[in-house]
This record gives C-alpha cells, structure tokens and sequence, in this order.
C-alpha cells in the first residue's frame, strides 16, 4: 500500500471531521476541540478551503442534515469534559458557504446524530457524556441518552425525551442507520438502540450487547463471510485494540501491545475491500489501515506520529481518501491511498 499526501493544513487541536455531500457538491468538513476553526474543503475544486467559523470550537460531531447541505454540530464541549455550556449550531448552505447559528444548548452533548425515517421524519439521539460535573474528572453523575426529533422548517428539536438508561463515561457512537439501530458505548459495555420503525415495540428500545467497558466500536465485514466484525477499542480513551465475531462470542483479534489513548477509528469498504482504520493519540501515535488477508490481519501505517482524533474514508473518481484530523500535530490532512 502506497500513501500520498493531497494537501495538510494547520489547526489547532482538530478534532470533529465529516464529509457533506448532495448533488453535486461535495466538501469534507473539519473542527477544532477547542476555541479555534471549523474549515469546510471543496472536493470537487482541487480541495479549496472555506472557513465556516472562526474562535469558537469545542466541536466534538458535525452532521449532516439528511438530503440537504446543511448540518448540525456541537460548540463550546470545553474546557475538557467540564463542558455544561455545551450547545448545537445549524449549518445552513446557502450561497455556496453555512450560516450557522445556536438552536438549542445541551450540556455534556458529545455524540449524536439524525436519522431519516421512511416517513421524511428526521430523529434525532443525543448521548451526553455526564449529566453534571463538580470538576473535570467527576463522574458520579452518569450520562444519558436523548432521542426526539429535528424539525427542518423550523430548524428546533422536538420531543426531546431521555431513555430509562444512565451510562458511565458515554463515548463512542456508530450508526447503522439501514439496519435501524445504533451502537452507544460506555463503561456499562456496548448498548444497542433500535429504532421505533425497526423495533418490535415499535419505540426506541435499548439492548446491552456487549458486556465490557468500551470507548468506540464500528462494525465491518472483514473476512468476507457475510457477517460483521466488532471493531472496539477498550477502556475509555483505552489502550486496547480488538476485533470480535458478530455476537461477541469470539475474539479474532487484539493488537498486540498497547496503543495509548485509542480513538480515531472508522470501518468500511475501499477498492472493494472490507477494512478499518485506527488511530491513537498518544506513545508511538500512529494511524493504521487493517485489512484481512490469508486468514490474518495485516497492519499498514498510514502515518506515525500523527496522533488523530477522528478519522473517515471515501472513494471518489477511482481514487480512495483517508481524512484525518491529526490533533496531536495540529494539523488536518488528506491521505490519498494507492490500491491495498
């Protein structure tokens, strides 16, 4: 595998990082965890950047708004986790750049998402990593889950409830929106939250799947057999890499040393091929593309000593990207990756 630098660009602390795209516009998006930029790269004219904000940060997710250009992300998730002035801004693309504005504040919001539903109805699950904090590292007062509606005319979230489960250290999110559900992740393990149309209580219903503390999870079919891997990394922000079968009755894999605050983590298909990334934020800090090959899985680095935070992948015109914001050298880069 051969890897290519397209372009790095300077930000403080980058953190947050999508791609949006509709027609055809397309931009990759990138936010600073800290009272610093969002900046927005135009893919379709040789990746020229737009700055969407400037000097407020604490992005911790941006996320589409289904079948527009708009988004929803987070600000002001600093300083650390202490973050009760927490709140989320609407994206709207208009003019070929966002206007972006506060819709509602939400404390200790750290992931969430929006899901398109057969109907047109747009929902919306917000997980808060702690209800309350006396300092950063208090967590007596556990997160919770939220789950309502987004209203596109009205640009308001509606219906907001909380679900009867409270999560220690809530931190990874993965959507599987085509299968309707999502997986949350936290000290009590990995939960599982089926949507309304998919459940068969026909309301959000909450499964714990995996019984472990874990940070993040994504889910990809690496050995081709038709059913999906468990990709987690394990204890918050952990030091363990590991891959499990589908209902997490085997381990096929544990990175064999320690990979210190674990992190940047995505699974899906490039050149056809089933794969994960994964990155680490501190020791050697190094981000990797794992593939299964000949019964085993092979490790190449993408970049040492990069320490991402967050990390996506996409194909486009042929060519398969790896985004990355590498909070460790304050810079985010895009990775072109030659076939695998």
């Amino acid at each position: 595998m051969n890897v290519k630098k397209v372009f790095s660009d300077e930000l403080p602390s980058c953190y947050a990082v999508n791609r949006i795209q509709k027609d055809d516009k397309d931009y990759l998006l990138v936010a600073s965890e800290v009272e610093n930029s969002c900046f927005a790269y135009d893919i379709n004219d040789n990746f020229s950047k737009k700055i969407v904000w400037d000097t407020v940060g604490g992005t911790m997710s941006i996320i589409q708004v289904p079948s527009t250009l708009d988004f929803l992300a987070t600000q002001k998730f600093y300083p650390g986790f202490n973050s009760k002035e927490c709140q989320i801004v609407y994206g709207k693309y208009k003019d070929e750049k966002w206007e972006v504005k506060k819709i509602a504040d939400f404390p200790y919001l750290h992931r969430f998402d929006l899901i398109k539903q057969k109907d047109g109805k747009i929902l919306f699950v917000g997980c808060t990593i702690a209800n309350s904090k006396k300092f950063v590292e208090d967590w007596s007062d556990k997160g919770k889950i939220f789950v309502g509606e987004f209203d596109l005319d009205s640009a308001e979230l509606t219906n907001l409830k909380e679900l009867p489960l409270r999560l220690l250290k809530n931190h990874g999110y993965y959507e599987v929106q085509k299968e309707g559900y999502s997986l949350i992740t936290a000290v009590e393990g990995i939960v599982k939250l089926t949507y309304p149309e998919y459940s068969d209580t026909e309301d959000w219903r909450l499964d714990v799947i995996f019984g472990e503390e874990t940070s993040d999870v994504v889910q990809v079919d690496l050995d081709g057999d038709s059913q999906k891997e468990n990709v987690i990394i394990q204890g918050f922000h952990g030091d363990t890499l590991r891959v499990f079968n589908e209902d997490f009755s085997k381990e096929l894999y544990k990175y064999p040393e320690p990979t210190e605050f674990g992190h940047a983590i995505w699974g899906g298909k490039l050149f056809g091929k089933n794969v994960f990334l994964y990155g680490f934020r501190s020791g050697k800090a190094d981000l990797s593309l794992f593939s299964y090959e000949n019964g085993k899985f092979v490790q190449n680095i993408i970049e040492e000593k990069c320490a991402s935070s967050n990390v996506i992948a996409f194909e486009k015109t042929g060519k398969a990207y790896v985004f990355s914001a590498n909070n460790g050298n304050h810079k985010v880069t895009l990775y072109e990756i030659s076939e695998i």
